[in-house]
């Protein structure tokens, strides 16, 4: 049993319909497959299968989409079922059938007579024939099925009456067709029967032209069908357990041209189960009653079916067609005429007092209200809900504070529910400070941080212990300021967007140091020094050290710098503070000391050792040599260190003695000196 839906739905133009599609590719080319998963529905065995004809004839549909009404299932046709599809499909197909059946020729015969027409079909040709041998599990069976032709609008009431049948035998049944059968194709409400063809239903005649669509405009979609029928349901009365044969059977009528076309709906050939309905006659698997209320069920299981019906515990309160019951979960079984036991269930649902919550208790912000609009369902429905409130009003909703409250709605049945729920204000926001501390007088900034706890947006006045400053419309709930200002920072109010002022008490505050900076000079900032020496470059006490070169190679952490090459130094210093300042250039200058060798003694005697006054000396850039007698006579002089003295005065040897020298020399350290002294000649 199915849950019964409803559904509204516009349909706007034939332009949103799909095209039909159609296969006899495997395993849509079996009679079996077919017929077992595609046409049979519940209660329905089937065997002997059969399948006669050409391949070409018979296969798979789906409509889904289409004007056809029929989702999908086993078409049959006279020629071939591709040429439905708009796109792969031709018309015309001439095939190799020579199938024939004599009740479909008698059936297109007797259509004239049945409409008050003389024409009469001369032959069947491409029959088409899908049977099988089924048994029911009720005392009925049922399909649902169209026709289509390609013959609609030129050749109704005549000899090319496209012809077909669904013949049914077996027990009980008595009908004119071979082996007794009765033929289920017919127009309803018809006495006698009238078989379907185009000339018993159409709009040309017109003769049952509420059974047909014209499809000539719809050809884009189902092609080579230019009118069909509406959907028709073939059923008869069987006998449970007794095995029925039958035959549905196509032909074309005097010709082999244009094709006609049978839809069987998938999953509608069935023997109907079981159902249970209540007073109004709807099945379905869930029902509902009004709160405190029953319902008769009946369940029909067919003519002789005996029942049990069976609670939620399994246990059987009645064995009657028909019960009355409040809500819960019921079984019924029906046995039919002991050939099959079915099975049906069924939930009933009573409308339950009417459900709603106030929801859990919760907290609002202090200067505020809060809206009690609880969503109702159950009972009768909106239109009976009673609302009671604590307050002593009856609307749907209230607006309220900070308290305890209570609902009561009644759904005028005397069904009602009943929920309560306590509002509470939020505490006092509370405000706070941190941030601040130390920071060197050089630009660099500390944040004072500020948080908050109440609802954003907030508003904020604090000081620094000199100045007030005023910031609105804060949207988070921590915010910092940054400031390079010395003071006592603190809150002087705080306040949420209701207005709800913060406990800013016992919060203190916060202190903004500036130190100031040191100032590094290095001693000596100038100085040169001897190649070889070294110089201690100092600067004031402080926590770190950093020297570096004037490139900025790091050279020592250490509080002082001993330098004995030429460069230029700076040092980076840290106070106590944290506070830095990097010094001024250093310069050192290391030169060579100048140095002179003077010997006391010479003998330019031709031995040809120690013939001359042999003057030597280090880092000299200038120098002069003068030579005297004891009388201050001048004997020698020379620029060129170089250029000796041989002991000689106008080319003559002097005496043997002791004469006086005086020497002027520019050392490459920039000094200037004069030395002085004694030379002895001895021969």
């Amino acid at each position: 049993m199915k849950k019964i839906f409803f559904f509204l739905f516009l349909v706007f133009n034939t332009n949103l319909y799909s095209q039909i599609i159609v296969d006899n590719v495997a395993p849509y080319n079996s009679a079996t497959y077919l017929i077992d998963n595609v046409l049979l529905g519940g209660g329905i065995v089937a065997s002997n299968h059969s399948y006669q004809g050409e391949p070409s004839q018979i296969g798979w549909f789906d409509a889904i989409n289409t004007n056809l009404d029929i989702d999908s299932g086993i078409v049959m046709c006279t020629g071939d079922i591709f040429a439905l599809d708009p796109v792969l499909g031709s018309s015309f197909p001439i095939l190799p059938n020579t199938v024939t059946d004599p009740d479909l020729l008698a059936v297109a015969n007797s259509v004239p007579g049945l409409i008050g027409q003389s024409f009469s079909v001369t032959s069947i040709n491409d029959v088409a024939i899908l049977e099988f041998d089924f048994v029911p599990t009720s005392d009925s069976m049922e399909f649902r099925y169209a026709f289509g032709s390609q013959e609609y609008f030129a050749y109704e009431n005549t000899q090319y009456n496209d012809v077909f049948g669904f013949f049914l035998s077996g027990p009980g049944i008595a009908g004119p067709w071979a082996n007794g059968a009765i033929n289920l194709a017919y127009v309803p409400n018809t006495n006698p029967q009238l078989p379907i063809t185009i000339s018993s239903v159409n709009s040309v005649t017109p003769i049952n032209q509420q059974y047909f669509v014209d499809n000539q405009n719809g050809l884009n979609i189902i092609a080579d069908a230019d009118g069909f029928t509406t959907v028709f349901t073939a059923q008869a009365l069987v006998e449970c357990g007794e095995t029925y044969h039958i035959k549905l059977a196509i032909a074309d009528g005097s010709d082999q041209g244009l094709s006609s076309y049978v839809w069987l709906e998938a999953g509608s050939f069935y023997s109907p189960p079981l159902s249970i309905t209540d007073g109004l006659g709807i099945d379905s698997t869930y029902m509902e009653i009004p709160c405190n209320a029953t319902i008769t069920l009946s369940a029909d299981g067919g003519n002789g079916a005996t029942y049990q019906w069976y609670d939620s515990t399994s246990t059987v309160f009645s064995t009657d067609s028909v019960v009355t019951v409040g809500a819960g979960y019921y079984v019924v079984e029906a046995d039919i005429f002991g050939c099959a036991k079915l099975s049906d269930t069924l939930t009933v649902y009573a409308d339950e007092a009417p459900t709603f919550e106030l929801g859990i208790d919760y907290t609002i912000p202090c200067n505020t209200t809060t809206r009690l609009d609880p969503i109702v369902t159950g009972g009768l429905g909106v239109n009976f809900y009673q609302y009671i409130w604590s307050t002593g009003v009856n609307d749907t909703f209230i607006d309220v504070s900070e308290g305890t409250y209570f609902l009561e709605i009644d759904d005028g049945t005397g069904c009602t529910h009943r929920d309560t729920i306590v509002i509470t204000e939020d505490a006092i926001p509370q405000a706070t400070i941190s941030g601040g501390g130390s920071i060197c007088d050089n630009g660099n900034t500390t944040n004072i941080n500020f948080n908050f706890n109440g609802l954003l947006p907030w508003d904020l006045i604090y000081t620094n212990g000199s100045t007030t400053f005023n910031v609105n419309d804060i949207d988070v709930s921590s915010y910092s300021v940054s400031t390079l200002v010395a003071g006592n920072y603190g809150i002087v109010l705080a306040d949420d967007v209701n207005d709800c002022i913060a406990d800013t008490i016992n919060i203190g505050k916060v202190e903004v140091v500036v130190n100031p900076l040191p100032i590094a000079i290095i001693e000596p900032s100038d100085i040169t020094i001897y190649l070889g020496d070294e110089i201690e470059l100092t600067t004031d006490n402080y926590i770190s050290y950093a020297w570096y070169t004037v490139n900025d190679i790091l050279i020592s952490n250490d509080a002082t710098l001993i330098v004995q090459d030429s460069g230029t130094y700076k040092v980076f210093v840290e106070d106590e503070n944290g506070c830095t300042d990097m010094s001024n250039l250093a310069i050192v200058r290391s030169v060579p000391l100048t140095q002179l060798f003077v010997p006391s003694v010479f003998t330019p005697n031709s031995d040809e050792h120690n013939e001359l006054f042999v003057i030597q000396g280090n880092f000299i850039k200038t120098y002069n040599i003068r030579i005297f007698n004891k009388w201050g006579e001048q004997l020698f002089e020379s620029n060129d260190m170089q250029k000796y003295w041989d002991g000689t005065f106008n080319n003559n040897k002097v005496q043997q003695g002791v004469y006086y020298y005086q020497i002027d020399i520019l050392g490459e350290d920039g000094e200037f000196f004069t030395k002085t002294g004694n030379i002895q000649i001895i021969y």
